[in-house]
């Protein structure tokens, strides 16, 4: 993130939040930009944890813990609209959620100064079954993959097999189906180029899913699940009530990744160590490199390209060009201009391959550009 102060940070969170569809954050990020009382509060936590994200899902987090106070009837997620059809008067939100600050302060302040922004986007499956798929086609006699998540946070992505897809065309509305029918994950995702570009997607075998984050969150864990729910905004609920279902699925599942505790740098080589090396491993990760420097971003592709140096391995992720610097974000199949405005899904195959845009997708998965 460039070098903003406060106020410019709370504003570029508005505008990307209100792009997206969350006008609650929007409105309150830059209602509360200048507030003294915020910006202190914020001021107080550790330089790396002042962001605004972080002071949101801290606030969210204790609303879904059932802490009393006006705030609540502005968040979805927390007072669901169909309860009783009451909304908020005509207060401004920025101005409750100011008070909200004031009010609890010392319950948000080591929330700040001690978690971060974990963000299980199962929605982002969209690009990665694709991917997969891909790359499973091209493996040596049909063997299963082994996964390594980066950043994994609870490793809900790891599970991407046991959730459905539905694959819409723009054009014509025709769909595409994958994945198990029956699972309480759905997930769709609109196509804005053609359904045929998209590989075929039969869902690859995998032997081992590993993850690895600095702080790794137990699924089952009431305390870990509620964190993650913060991290959504509060006014989309099938994106809330979808992670809620992953969860599930990864309470009940038959074969739960394995986590590991460590930096995704320094501790990689260390962790793919541990996972069989005569078939093919994916190291995987989504929006996760642009909290490194770009320096670390180069010292990440570096660690990959040392780890194939006695294996299979494959590099695949999905970040926002303009964040990663350090990685490669070739231009797509139709213009030679990169977007900085999407995320960009690459895969780096084996033997020094040059990495390859497979696609543009939408952050949380919401529309996919195949490209190959």
């Amino acid at each position: 993130m460039p070098d903003w102060t406060l106020p410019e940070q709370f504003h570029a969170f508005a505008e990307s939040a209100g792009r997206d569809g969350g006008s609650t954050y929007a409105a309150i990020c830059h209602g509360v930009a200048d507030d003294p009382l915020v910006l202190a509060l914020m001021g107080e936590a550790p330089r790396a944890q002042r962001r605004p994200n972080l002071l949101m899902a801290a606030v969210h987090f204790l609303l879904l813990g059932g802490t009393d106070h006006p705030l609540s009837a502005h968040y979805d997620t927390v007072y669901p609209p169909q309860e009783d059809g009451r909304r908020p008067d005509g207060t401004n939100v920025a101005v409750v959620f100011a008070d909200f600050c004031r009010c609890h302060h010392d319950a948000l302040l080591p929330l700040m100064t001690t978690r971060s922004t974990q963000t299980n986007e199962v929605g982002r499956c969209a690009g990665l079954l694709p991917a997969l798929c891909h790359i499973a086609a091209g493996a040596e006699r049909d063997q299963p993959l082994s996964l390594l998540d980066l950043g994994t946070s609870a490793g809900l992505n790891l599970l991407f097999d046991e959730f459905s897809y539905l694959y819409r065309q723009r054009s014509d509305g025709s769909v595409l189906g994958a994945g198990p029918s029956t699972s309480d994950v759905a997930i769709e995702a609109t196509v804005r180029n053609d359904l045929s570009k998209l590989p075929t997607l039969v869902v690859p075998a995998v032997a081992e899913r590993v993850g690895l984050d600095l702080s790794p969150l137990d699924p089952t864990s009431e305390d870990d699940a509620r964190w993650l729910e913060a991290c959504l905004w509060p006014d989309n609920l099938p994106r809330f009530n979808r992670l809620r279902a992953a969860l599930a699925v990864a309470r009940a599942t038959s074969h739960p990744p394995r986590l590991e505790r460590g930096d995704l740098v320094d501790d990689l080589a260390r962790v793919a160590g541990t996972i069989d090396p005569t078939g093919p491993l994916v190291v995987l990760h989504t929006w996760v490199a642009a909290y490194l420097t770009p320096e670390r971003q180069r010292a990440l592709v570096d660690e990959v390209q040392t780890l194939a140096g006695s294996r299979l391995v494959h590099h695949l992720y999905a970040e926002s060009p303009h964040e990663v610097p350090g990685l490669e974000a070739p231009p797509s199949s139709e213009s030679a201009q990169r977007s900085d405005f999407v995320t960009a899904l690459v895969h780096s195959g084996p033997n020094g391959a040059v990495p390859v845009r497979l696609a543009d997708m939408h952050p949380h998965g919401r529309w996919i550009r195949w490209w190959p």
